[in-house]
Protein backbone atom coordinates (compact mmCIF):
# COMPACT_ATOMS: atom_id res chain seq x y z
CA UNK A 1 0.00 0.00 0.00
CA UNK A 2 1.67 3.12 -1.21
CA UNK A 3 0.62 5.95 2.05
CA UNK A 4 2.56 8.65 0.33
CA UNK A 5 0.50 10.98 -0.13
CA UNK A 6 -1.33 10.80 3.07
CA UNK A 7 -0.97 12.42 6.58
CA UNK A 8 -2.26 10.44 9.71
CA UNK A 9 -2.02 12.27 12.87
CA UNK A 10 -1.57 9.67 15.79
CA UNK A 11 -1.64 10.47 19.43
CA UNK A 12 0.10 8.66 21.88
CA UNK A 13 2.16 7.62 19.84
CA UNK A 14 5.87 7.40 21.40
CA UNK A 15 5.11 3.96 22.96
CA UNK A 16 2.66 1.02 22.80
CA UNK A 17 0.18 0.58 20.18
CA UNK A 18 0.44 3.92 19.08
CA UNK A 19 4.53 3.91 18.22
CA UNK A 20 3.72 0.32 16.21
CA UNK A 21 0.97 2.23 14.14
CA UNK A 22 3.40 5.01 13.23
CA UNK A 23 6.36 3.03 12.63
CA UNK A 24 3.67 0.83 10.28
CA UNK A 25 2.26 3.58 8.46
CA UNK A 26 5.47 5.13 7.93
CA UNK A 27 7.07 2.34 6.72
CA UNK A 28 4.21 2.89 3.58
CA UNK A 29 5.69 6.81 3.64
CA UNK A 30 2.62 7.61 5.10
CA UNK A 31 3.76 11.36 6.83
CA UNK A 32 2.70 10.47 10.54
CA UNK A 33 2.03 13.23 13.25
CA UNK A 34 3.45 11.92 16.38
CA UNK A 35 1.20 13.62 19.04
CA UNK A 36 2.70 13.26 22.39
CA UNK A 37 3.47 15.07 25.84
CA UNK A 38 6.80 13.99 25.73
CA UNK A 39 8.23 14.66 22.48
CA UNK A 40 11.97 14.42 23.75
CA UNK A 41 11.10 10.41 23.84
CA UNK A 42 9.11 10.84 20.69
CA UNK A 43 11.86 11.86 18.91
CA UNK A 44 14.26 9.02 20.53
CA UNK A 45 11.85 6.14 19.52
CA UNK A 46 11.07 7.37 16.57
CA UNK A 47 14.38 7.73 15.32
CA UNK A 48 15.13 4.04 16.64
CA UNK A 49 12.09 2.38 14.56
CA UNK A 50 11.16 4.39 11.52
CA UNK A 51 12.45 3.85 8.35
CA UNK A 52 11.15 7.71 6.81
CA UNK A 53 12.54 10.05 9.66
CA UNK A 54 12.07 12.77 7.27
CA UNK A 55 8.11 11.64 7.28
CA UNK A 56 7.30 12.24 11.04
CA UNK A 57 6.60 15.55 12.79
CA UNK A 58 6.37 16.18 16.28
CA UNK A 59 3.49 17.61 18.33
CA UNK A 60 3.35 18.11 21.83
CA UNK A 61 0.18 17.45 23.80
CA UNK A 62 -1.22 17.28 27.44
CA UNK A 63 -4.02 15.64 26.95
CA UNK A 64 -4.71 16.25 31.03
CA UNK A 65 -4.88 20.27 29.94
CA UNK A 66 -7.19 21.45 27.37
CA UNK A 67 -5.45 24.22 27.12
CA UNK A 68 -2.12 22.85 25.42
CA UNK A 69 -4.96 20.61 23.38
CA UNK A 70 -5.92 23.82 22.06
CA UNK A 71 -2.31 25.18 21.72
CA UNK A 72 -1.37 21.93 19.81
CA UNK A 73 -4.52 22.10 17.48
CA UNK A 74 -3.94 25.41 16.52
CA UNK A 75 -0.25 24.55 15.92
CA UNK A 76 -1.63 21.65 13.65
CA UNK A 77 -3.83 23.61 11.64
CA UNK A 78 -1.08 26.41 10.78
CA UNK A 79 1.55 23.78 9.63
CA UNK A 80 -0.93 21.13 7.95
CA UNK A 81 -3.24 21.37 5.12
CA UNK A 82 -4.62 18.48 5.22
CA UNK A 83 -5.17 15.36 7.25
CA UNK A 84 -5.84 12.03 5.52
CA UNK A 85 -6.51 9.81 9.24
CA UNK A 86 -6.48 10.50 12.56
CA UNK A 87 -6.14 7.95 15.04
CA UNK A 88 -7.09 9.01 18.90
CA UNK A 89 -4.86 6.38 20.82
CA UNK A 90 -3.73 7.48 23.90
CA UNK A 91 -5.46 6.92 27.04
CA UNK A 92 -4.81 6.20 30.65
CA UNK A 93 -5.89 3.20 33.16
CA UNK A 94 -5.24 2.51 36.74
CA UNK A 95 -5.05 5.84 38.29
CA UNK A 96 -6.26 6.78 41.72
CA UNK A 97 -9.29 9.60 41.56
CA UNK A 98 -7.33 12.49 40.35
CA UNK A 99 -8.61 15.89 38.86
CA UNK A 100 -6.55 17.37 36.13
CA UNK A 101 -6.37 21.46 35.90
CA UNK A 102 -9.81 21.46 34.22
CA UNK A 103 -11.08 20.23 37.01
CA UNK A 104 -12.47 16.75 35.33
CA UNK A 105 -11.58 13.16 36.51
CA UNK A 106 -8.39 12.37 34.25
CA UNK A 107 -9.33 9.32 32.56
CA UNK A 108 -12.26 10.95 31.23
CA UNK A 109 -10.45 13.49 30.30
CA UNK A 110 -7.55 12.23 28.85
CA UNK A 111 -9.60 9.01 26.94
CA UNK A 112 -12.07 11.16 25.67
CA UNK A 113 -12.68 14.65 26.54
CA UNK A 114 -9.75 15.99 25.05
CA UNK A 115 -9.40 13.63 21.81
CA UNK A 116 -13.46 15.27 21.51
CA UNK A 117 -11.78 18.94 22.14
CA UNK A 118 -8.72 17.95 19.47
CA UNK A 119 -11.09 16.61 16.38
CA UNK A 120 -13.78 19.04 16.80
CA UNK A 121 -11.00 21.87 16.51
CA UNK A 122 -8.99 20.03 13.57
CA UNK A 123 -12.15 18.78 11.78
CA UNK A 124 -12.33 21.58 8.99
CA UNK A 125 -8.66 20.36 7.65
CA UNK A 126 -10.16 16.71 7.62
CA UNK A 127 -9.91 15.73 3.94
CA UNK A 128 -12.76 14.71 1.77
CA UNK A 129 -12.65 10.97 2.30
CA UNK A 130 -10.77 10.82 5.51
CA UNK A 131 -10.89 8.25 8.38
CA UNK A 132 -10.92 9.12 12.10
CA UNK A 133 -10.49 5.77 14.26
CA UNK A 134 -10.80 5.75 18.11
CA UNK A 135 -8.84 3.27 19.77
CA UNK A 136 -11.48 1.67 21.97
CA UNK A 137 -12.60 -1.62 24.33
CA UNK A 138 -14.53 -3.94 24.72
CA UNK A 139 -14.62 -2.85 28.09
CA UNK A 140 -17.24 -0.33 27.13
CA UNK A 141 -19.90 -3.52 27.52
CA UNK A 142 -19.65 -2.77 31.87
CA UNK A 143 -21.17 0.19 31.60
CA UNK A 144 -24.75 0.27 32.82
CA UNK A 145 -26.75 3.51 33.31
CA UNK A 146 -30.50 3.81 34.49
CA UNK A 147 -32.81 4.75 32.11
CA UNK A 148 -33.44 8.45 34.01
CA UNK A 149 -29.25 8.79 33.24
CA UNK A 150 -29.66 8.01 29.72
CA UNK A 151 -32.50 10.66 29.64
CA UNK A 152 -30.38 13.61 31.12
CA UNK A 153 -26.95 12.85 31.48
CA UNK A 154 -24.94 14.79 33.63
CA UNK A 155 -20.94 15.79 34.53
CA UNK A 156 -21.21 13.17 37.51
CA UNK A 157 -22.21 10.02 35.16
CA UNK A 158 -18.62 10.92 32.57
CA UNK A 159 -16.66 12.36 35.48
CA UNK A 160 -16.80 10.55 38.14
CA UNK A 161 -16.88 11.83 41.54
CA UNK A 162 -14.17 10.59 44.02
CA UNK A 163 -17.06 8.82 45.61
CA UNK A 164 -18.16 6.95 43.00
CA UNK A 165 -14.66 5.97 41.61
CA UNK A 166 -12.94 3.28 40.57
CA UNK A 167 -10.48 3.01 38.40
CA UNK A 168 -12.40 0.15 36.02
CA UNK A 169 -15.46 2.09 35.99
CA UNK A 170 -14.22 5.33 34.58
CA UNK A 171 -11.76 3.58 32.03
CA UNK A 172 -15.22 1.61 31.08
CA UNK A 173 -16.84 4.95 30.57
CA UNK A 174 -14.04 6.88 28.82
CA UNK A 175 -14.77 4.41 26.09
CA UNK A 176 -18.04 3.96 25.88
CA UNK A 177 -18.37 7.70 25.60
CA UNK A 178 -15.89 7.63 22.33
CA UNK A 179 -18.14 4.81 20.73
CA UNK A 180 -21.16 7.09 21.08
CA UNK A 181 -19.17 10.09 19.89
CA UNK A 182 -18.37 7.33 16.48
CA UNK A 183 -22.33 7.54 16.73
CA UNK A 184 -22.51 11.03 16.52
CA UNK A 185 -19.79 11.61 14.01
CA UNK A 186 -21.33 9.21 11.87
CA UNK A 187 -24.99 10.35 11.59
CA UNK A 188 -23.06 14.27 11.17
CA UNK A 189 -20.43 12.84 8.73
CA UNK A 190 -23.07 11.38 6.60
CA UNK A 191 -22.99 11.21 2.93
CA UNK A 192 -19.53 13.29 3.30
CA UNK A 193 -17.21 10.57 2.22
CA UNK A 194 -15.26 10.54 5.87
CA UNK A 195 -15.87 7.58 7.86
CA UNK A 196 -15.18 7.01 11.61
CA UNK A 197 -14.44 4.05 13.27
CA UNK A 198 -13.77 2.39 16.55
CA UNK A 199 -11.04 -0.69 16.96
CA UNK A 200 -10.66 -2.89 19.80
CA UNK A 201 -6.83 -3.48 19.69
CA UNK A 202 -7.40 -7.01 22.58
CA UNK A 203 -7.31 -7.47 25.67
CA UNK A 204 -4.54 -7.67 28.19
CA UNK A 205 -1.68 -6.35 25.72
CA UNK A 206 1.12 -5.24 27.24
CA UNK A 207 2.39 -1.78 26.99
CA UNK A 208 2.93 1.25 29.45
CA UNK A 209 -1.34 1.61 29.56
CA UNK A 210 -0.90 -1.00 32.54
CA UNK A 211 2.00 0.87 34.52
CA UNK A 212 0.38 3.35 37.13
CA UNK A 213 -0.84 0.25 39.69
CA UNK A 214 1.44 -2.63 39.93
CA UNK A 215 -1.67 -5.53 40.47
CA UNK A 216 -2.59 -4.87 36.91
CA UNK A 217 1.09 -4.78 36.10
CA UNK A 218 1.17 -7.97 37.39
CA UNK A 219 -2.00 -9.50 35.96
CA UNK A 220 -0.88 -8.21 32.19
CA UNK A 221 2.88 -9.62 32.54
CA UNK A 222 0.60 -13.11 33.79
CA UNK A 223 -1.87 -12.68 30.62
CA UNK A 224 1.46 -11.99 28.16
CA UNK A 225 1.58 -15.84 26.75
CA UNK A 226 -2.31 -15.37 25.86
CA UNK A 227 -2.68 -12.40 24.79
CA UNK A 228 -1.92 -10.17 21.81
CA UNK A 229 1.82 -9.07 20.92
CA UNK A 230 2.12 -4.96 20.21
CA UNK A 231 2.43 -5.28 16.54
CA UNK A 232 -0.93 -7.54 16.59
CA UNK A 233 -2.69 -5.00 18.85
CA UNK A 234 -2.18 -2.62 16.19
CA UNK A 235 -3.10 -4.22 13.27
CA UNK A 236 -7.30 -3.61 13.43
CA UNK A 237 -6.92 0.32 13.98
CA UNK A 238 -4.32 0.72 11.13
CA UNK A 239 -6.73 -1.53 9.37
CA UNK A 240 -9.73 1.04 9.87
CA UNK A 241 -7.72 3.72 9.18
CA UNK A 242 -6.10 2.61 5.88
CA UNK A 243 -8.06 -0.68 4.04
CA UNK A 244 -9.89 0.12 1.14
CA UNK A 245 -12.16 -2.63 2.23
CA UNK A 246 -13.93 0.26 4.38
CA UNK A 247 -13.94 2.29 1.43
CA UNK A 248 -17.66 4.49 1.52
CA UNK A 249 -17.84 2.47 5.14
CA UNK A 250 -18.55 4.31 8.38
CA UNK A 251 -19.46 4.46 11.89
CA UNK A 252 -18.84 0.87 12.79
CA UNK A 253 -16.66 -1.23 15.45
CA UNK A 254 -14.22 -3.49 15.03
CA UNK A 255 -12.06 -6.09 16.71
CA UNK A 256 -9.85 -8.76 15.30
CA UNK A 257 -10.43 -7.13 12.10
CA UNK A 258 -13.67 -8.21 11.99
CA UNK A 259 -16.88 -5.85 11.96
CA UNK A 260 -18.43 -6.57 15.68
CA UNK A 261 -21.38 -5.18 17.29
CA UNK A 262 -21.23 -3.19 20.49
CA UNK A 263 -23.09 -3.26 23.64
CA UNK A 264 -27.12 -2.03 23.46
CA UNK A 265 -25.91 1.54 25.28
CA UNK A 266 -23.25 1.96 22.92
CA UNK A 267 -25.93 1.58 19.97
CA UNK A 268 -28.28 4.41 21.14
CA UNK A 269 -28.24 7.04 18.84
CA UNK A 270 -30.27 10.08 20.82
CA UNK A 271 -27.84 8.84 24.00
CA UNK A 272 -24.76 9.73 21.71
CA UNK A 273 -26.87 13.62 21.00
CA UNK A 274 -27.10 14.01 24.62
CA UNK A 275 -23.44 13.03 25.74
CA UNK A 276 -22.27 15.24 22.71
CA UNK A 277 -24.30 18.12 24.01
CA UNK A 278 -23.06 17.21 27.59
CA UNK A 279 -19.55 17.44 26.26
CA UNK A 280 -20.04 20.87 24.49
CA UNK A 281 -21.67 22.64 27.82
CA UNK A 282 -18.08 21.14 29.86
CA UNK A 283 -15.71 22.82 26.98
CA UNK A 284 -17.53 25.78 27.04
CA UNK A 285 -17.42 26.18 30.49
CA UNK A 286 -13.19 25.53 30.97
CA UNK A 287 -11.95 26.82 27.22
CA UNK A 288 -8.88 28.41 27.83
CA UNK A 289 -6.97 30.76 25.55
CA UNK A 290 -3.57 30.39 27.10
CA UNK A 291 -2.40 27.63 29.40
CA UNK A 292 -1.86 28.71 33.10
CA UNK A 293 1.51 28.33 34.45
CA UNK A 294 0.77 25.37 37.60
CA UNK A 295 3.56 24.99 39.89
CA UNK A 296 4.28 21.48 39.18
CA UNK A 297 3.84 20.31 42.96
CA UNK A 298 -0.28 21.61 42.43
CA UNK A 299 -0.70 19.35 39.30
CA UNK A 300 -2.55 15.85 39.90
CA UNK A 301 -2.09 14.76 37.16
CA UNK A 302 1.41 13.23 37.74
CA UNK A 303 0.05 9.71 36.58
CA UNK A 304 -0.29 10.47 33.24
CA UNK A 305 1.20 7.85 30.70
CA UNK A 306 4.05 10.04 29.19
CA UNK A 307 6.47 11.58 31.25
CA UNK A 308 8.80 14.57 31.60
CA UNK A 309 11.92 14.45 30.00
CA UNK A 310 14.29 14.04 33.21
CA UNK A 311 11.99 11.19 34.25
CA UNK A 312 11.67 9.30 31.53
CA UNK A 313 14.33 6.28 30.60
CA UNK A 314 14.11 6.37 26.68
CA UNK A 315 16.24 3.90 26.51
CA UNK A 316 13.74 1.44 28.20
CA UNK A 317 11.13 3.09 26.08
CA UNK A 318 13.16 1.52 23.31
CA UNK A 319 14.04 -2.08 24.44
CA UNK A 320 10.57 -2.49 25.56
CA UNK A 321 9.04 -1.52 22.15
CA UNK A 322 11.68 -4.14 20.56
CA UNK A 323 10.67 -7.01 23.22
Amino acid sequence: MDLSNKTCLITGANSGIGLEMTRCLNSRDCTVLMACRNTYAGDVVARNVCENIDRIKLYKINLASLASVKKCSDQILRDIPKLDMVILNAGVFGLPWTLTQDSLETTFQVNYMSHYFLLMNIEKILAPDARVVFVSSESHRHVSWPFSYQLTPTKDMVSLPEHAYTSIKAYNVSKLCSILFMHYLGYRWMNTGKGVFCAHPGSFVKTRLCQNWWPYEVLYTIMRPFSKNICQAAATPVYCATSPELNGMSDQYYKDLKRCEESELAKDLHLAFRINDLSQELLLERIIVEEPDIPVEKQKTEHYADQDKDSIDVNSLVANYSG
